[in-house]
């Protein structure tokens, strides 16, 4: 099956774009829209989320894969992250806001692709830290649909608490390493201010309760980045959740650079089985 994927850009939080691309059959109409949030340290072109996409699109979606604004990868090199004090800048609240932006331009701003979407059938995946992003705003935004979370982060606290903090705002940041490529990321206080002064939005574990709508969380037994816990504490509070646990790791086998034009065995796995939660 043929398969159409394009780049975009629009306007995120702060004035720095949103990169984004969009995988879909040109042939189909009135798909539903699945929009992929990355990680901690993550974005959208990273290993083999450009086959998930593919797998989506062939199945009926339209698959949209974001980097939020800050995230540090420039829309002008999509390869990494090279934008270190951007990097440092990035908050929750901005994820949610640029997440935000992004919905209202597929629902109410685009022309180009309305006759290809249906744009009450808005569904969110997350990963790894990308989960506490699509949870808190499908608690706020009742446009969304669906919601699915794959190696999800739960607890916001562990990312507000990566330094001690009399030493963090001295400092005014505090380093995080990325583990692929050895470099350290600088966080600016801002992240934890952010946090102390918009709690009531960005408290995940005060308000999962009040997420009504269906929920798919899918973790891998064997992850030591995002331990199963995560969405063990989750399921047991939204009963209504489905909850699939896989031997997989963190990425469900996937590394980056990803060479092969397969899927590793445990990300299809978990493709296949999110594809089945929406609906196709």
């Amino acid at each position: 099956m043929f398969t159409f994927s394009e780049e975009r850009l629009i306007e995120g939080a702060k004035e720095l774009p949103i990169s984004f691309d969009m995988t879909y059959d040109p042939n189909r109409r009135n798909m539903p829209v699945v929009i992929f949030c990355h990680g901690f340290k993550g974005f959208k072109d990273w290993g083999p989320w450009h086959l998930v996409a593919k797998a989506f699109a062939e199945a009926g979606c339209f698959f949209v894969k974001m980097n939020f604004s800050h995230n540090g990868v420039r829309s002008t090199d999509l390869s990494d992250i090279t934008d270190a004090e951007a990097f440092g800048e990035n908050n929750f609240s901005l994820e949610l806001d640029d997440l935000g932006k992004l919905i209202d331009w597929f629902i109410n701003d685009n022309e180009e692709y309305r006759h290809y979407i249906n744009t009450e059938d808005v569904n969110l995946i997350g990963h790894s830290r990308g989960a506490i992003t699509v949870l808190l705003k499908t608690l706020e935004d009742d446009r969304i649909r669906r919601v699915s979370t794959w190696a999800g982060a739960f607890n916001v606290g562990k990312f507000v608490s990566l330094e001690e903090d009399a030493t963090w705002r001295e400092t005014g940041y505090t380093l995080v390493t990325n583990g692929r490529t050895k470099q350290a990321y600088p966080i600016g206080y801002q992240f934890k201010q952010d946090y102390i002064d918009n709690v009531e939005r960005l408290n995940l574990q005060a308000h999962i309760k009040n997420l009504d709508q269906p929920l798919l969380l899918i973790h891998g037994e064997n992850d030591d980045v995002a331990p199963i816990s995560n969405s063990e504490k989750i399921h047991a509070v939204i009963k209504h959740s489905l909850f699939l646990k896989l031997e997989g790791d963190h990425t469900f086998g996937a590394s980056h650079p990803w060479t092969s034009d397969q899927l590793p065995e445990d990300l299809e796995d978990v493709t296949n089985e999110t594809i089945e939660f929406i609906g196709l």
